[in-house]
This record gives structure tokens, C-alpha cells and sequence, in this order.
């Protein structure tokens, strides 16, 4: 479990009703439900007209990932690659082929076993790498649609709340002969701006950046397979190629830190492909 999501939502919400009761208010106060209908229903109305029906079905899983903490396996993918390296140097390429094959079920990544199967068949350098980072701007675009759910939760969500106020205005002003109406009426328009609020800025919009950050980390370990693949296919010495993929996992320490990526990697990428590597 991601305990910081789960830490976050507890002290975020927990503190906007404590510092609320601690000045007199009542919990029971802010629960109503047709404000709750309005915000997260017009929220998600207007999210279902935005996409498609197959990427809100998506959204319950979406959610249970923010709130599962994903495993790391470049350091695995690392001591795999280099063993496959190792190999490769000492009886050819084509002897990696028989390990490929006895450990396609304990493979760090499917795309590394293509990657591999490309360089056993011949296949052209540059085509590797285009076809793998093909394979990557797929995926990223999905997810980048599926992430951008929550984006639009969290645009939609104010909005409503604004709404509900509105309406709780147009009720006021339509019953001031009655005040027992218009206070609830009154609650009706504060509460949906509160609801609104705090569903955009406390659930949707932290969800959407933290699905970011664990798909910059997917992208990195992809892109280092890609560059321990090329490294195969050009017979990088195997100590070289640790060194040089070990990089990756001070990057993927710096993307969990909220740091940029590291100049490092992003230089040797640029200095390989002007090599044509």
C-alpha cells in the first residue's frame, strides 16, 4: 500500500473538520446531500460526456493504484540484462536465445524479451530502438488519456460546486418569505462550493499527479531496457553497460523525490542516437 496516499487523504480531510469543529461547528452541518448529488454528480456527468465508456471503466482501477505502492525492478532488470550481456559476449548472440526462452516466464519485462528477440534475429539498431519507443509512446498516450480523467473530475468538481451555489441563491431569493427555507437553501449554496473545492484539490487533482509520477517512473525503466538492448546489439562490454544503466536507478531515486531527471542519462541518450547507437 501507498501509505503517503492514504496519509494524505486521513490528514488532509481530518484537519479541514477538525479546524471546522474546533471553531463550533458541526460534522453533521456539512453533510447534504443534494449538494453532494449536484457536485460529484454533475462532475461525473460531465466527465462520462468527455471520454468514452471503456476509459471510465478504468477508473476504479485507476483509483486502487494511487493507492498501491509499485514495485521497482530496474535493479532485477539490471543484473538480467548484463547476465544476458555477459552471455552474448562469451558464446554469441545466439546462445541468449536458449536463456530467453528458459526464463520467459521469470522476465523482468516482456519488452525486454522482445527487444532481445530482435537483436538474436538481426534485426537493424534503429529499428530496434523506433519499434520499443513506438511501443512506449502507445502506452504513455493511453495513460495520459486515462490520467487526464481526474484532471477533468478536478476542473468539473468546482465548477458544480458553483452551480449548486447559484441554485442555492436562485432558492433563497425565491423563498424569502419563508426563513427556514432560505436557510437551507443557504447551506445548499455553501456546501457545494466546499464540496467542490475539496474533491478537486484533496482527491482528484492529487490522484492525477501522483498516476503521473508512477507513469515517469514506467517510462524510465522502459527506456532503459531499450538502451540495454541497443547496448546488447552493439557488444558493450558487460561492466560498461552496468555502469552505464546504473544511472537509471539514481534517476528513479530523484523522480521519487519530486527532482528532475538526472542530466546524465538524458545526455547519453542524446550523444547515442547522434551515433546512431
Amino acid at each position: 500500500m501507498d501509505i503517503a496516499s492514504i496519509l494524505g487523504i486521513v490528514v488532509g480531510l481530518g484537519c479541514v473538520i477538525l479546524g471546522f469543529t474546533s471553531d463550533g461547528g458541526s460534522v453533521k452541518s456539512l453533510a447534504n446531500i443534494p449538494a453532494f448529488m449536484i457536485v460529484f454528480g454533475g462532475a461525473f456527468g460531465a466527465t462520462a460526456i468527455s471520454y468514452g465508456i471503456e476509459e471510465l471503466k478504468k477508473l476504479p482501477s485507476l483509483i486502487k493504484q494511487t493507492f498501491k505502492s509499485p514495485k521497482s525492478n530496474i535493479s532485477v532488470t539490471i543484473d538480467y540484462i548484463v547476465m544476458l550481456s555477459e552471455n552474448a559476449r562469451k558464446e554469441g548472440l545466439l546462445s541468449i536465445e536458449k536463456i530467453i526462452e528458459e526464463t520467459s516466464t521469470k522476465a523482468p519485462d516482456p519488452l525486454l524479451k522482445r527487444g532481445i528477440m530482435m537483436v538474436i534475429d538481426g534485426v537493424d539498431l534503429e529499428q530496434i530502438r523506433e519499434l520499443l519507443e513506438t511501443e512506449i509512446s502507445v502506452y504513455e498516450a493511453q495513460a495520459k488519456t486515462e490520467i487526464s480523467i481526474f484532471e477533468a473530475l478536478g476542473g468539473y468538481g468546482p465548477t458544480f460546486g458553483m452551480v449548486g451555489t447559484i441554485m442555492g441563491l436562485v432558492r433563497v431569493l425565491s423563498n424569502m418569505d419563508s426563513p427556514e427555507e432560505m436557510v437551507s437553501s443557504i447551506a445548499v449554496a455553501f456546501i457545494a462550493t466546499l464540496y467542490g473545492v475539496a474533491s478537486a484539490n484533496l482527491l482528484f487533482l492529487p490522484m492525477a499527479s501522483k498516476l503521473k509520477l508512477r507513469l515517469k517512473q514506467y517510462i524510465l525503466g522502459k527506456e532503459m531496457i531499450i538502451e540495454g538492448v541497443c547496448a546488447i546489439r552493439n557488444g558493450i562490454n558487460p561492466k560498461m553497460l552496468r555502469d552505464k544503466l546504473s544511472v537509471y536507478i539514481q534517476d528513479e531515486a530523484n523522480l521519487k523525490k519530486g527532482k528532475k531527471g538526472s542530466p546524465a542519462v538524458k545526455e547519453e541518450k542524446k550523444s547515442d542516437k547522434k551515433k546512431g547507437r
